[in-house]
């Protein structure tokens, strides 16, 4: 067993199966998991939240993120408590985005991967594992709808914008990884067969008991209502605007209760207060 607890990341372009991965995953791992949600800009305050209206302003607020997020996983890490961490993407997205955009006000890939060199890598925890799902342009529009349902998610359904999301995920991010990643292609792949390649992975890194668990795991039937003691808070942030949809059922975690969104998560504690799941903004609350 490693003395800190491994991260396992996520990434891969819209469509490739991770939420219904991560749904599957987390509710299973119980207390000895600990989790990082999909950032979001949107559901940010203060000096966190970006600093100019722009896409340049807000990829470097994804940028900033990680390397927040990288220094929080590096002490949750070492925490006994914790045998795993689980990271709904990282400094991936963010490059991926950086290479693949069109837009005027984009920030440049090479300044994006220059931050990562200088201050990402440097602080990442000693032990990073990296699955990278990848699916076909046409595939992830099929899994989608191929239409928004946002105006702001658009961007996400472009044919264009695709196509380079899945040239950089398979060609670049392989070697922005801290040791070589698993790449799961999951056109023609059923939920169970990319399970089981994570599940391997951790096996690999010494967590059988936990892959074991997670080969059992059941495959949620269908997407979940939100649970009606988080709909003040949700409601309040933005709703489906800010979180997305429900993919998981509420569940107990250390002491309190979570639900995951595909944007976020929500989290309510053991004297009833409901609030964001946010490991950066309170790491002590994930180790309690």
């Amino acid at each position: 067993m490693p003395a800190h607890a491994p991260v396992l990341v996520l990434d891969g372009p819209p469509g490739a199966g991770k939420t219904s991965l991560l749904a599957r995953m987390v509710p299973v791992l119980g207390d000895e998991c600990l989790w990082f949600t999909e950032p979001n800009a949107r559901l940010s305050t203060g000096l966190r939240a970006p600093v100019h209206p722009s896409t340049a302003g807000h990829s470097l607020w994804f940028l900033r993120h990680e390397l927040d997020k990288a220094r929080a996983a590096a002490r949750l890490a070492a925490d006994p408590a914790t045998r795993l961490l689980i990271s709904d993407r990282n400094h991936l997205g963010a490059l991926a985005y950086c290479w693949a955009t069109r837009a005027d006000d984009s920030l440049p890939y090479r300044t994006a991967r220059d931050f990562y060199a200088r201050h990402i890598a440097a602080a990442l925890p000693e032990q990073v594992l990296t699955a990278i799902l990848l699916v076909s342009p046409s595939e992830s529009l099929t899994r989608r709808g191929s239409v928004a349902e946002r105006p702001r998610w658009q961007q996400w359904f472009d044919q264009g914008l695709l196509e380079r999301l899945h040239v950089f995920y398979t060609d670049i991010a392989p070697t922005l990884c801290p040791t070589p990643p698993v790449i799961i292609k999951t056109d023609g792949a059923t939920p169970d067969t990319v399970l089981a390649q994570v599940s391997g992975l951790l096996g690999e890194a010494g967590l059988t008991d936990m892959a074991t668990r997670l080969t059992a795991a059941p495959a949620p039937e269908s997407r979940p209502e939100l649970d009606p003691r988080f709909r003040p808070v949700y409601d309040a942030l933005g709703g489906l605007e800010s979180f997305g949809h429900p993919f998981t059922e509420p569940f107990a975690h250390r002491g309190g209760t979570v639900q995951l969104c595909q944007l976020g998560a929500l989290h309510r504690d053991r004297a009833g207060n409901t609030g964001l799941w946010d490991l950066l903004a309170e790491p002590a609350r994930g180790a309690a």
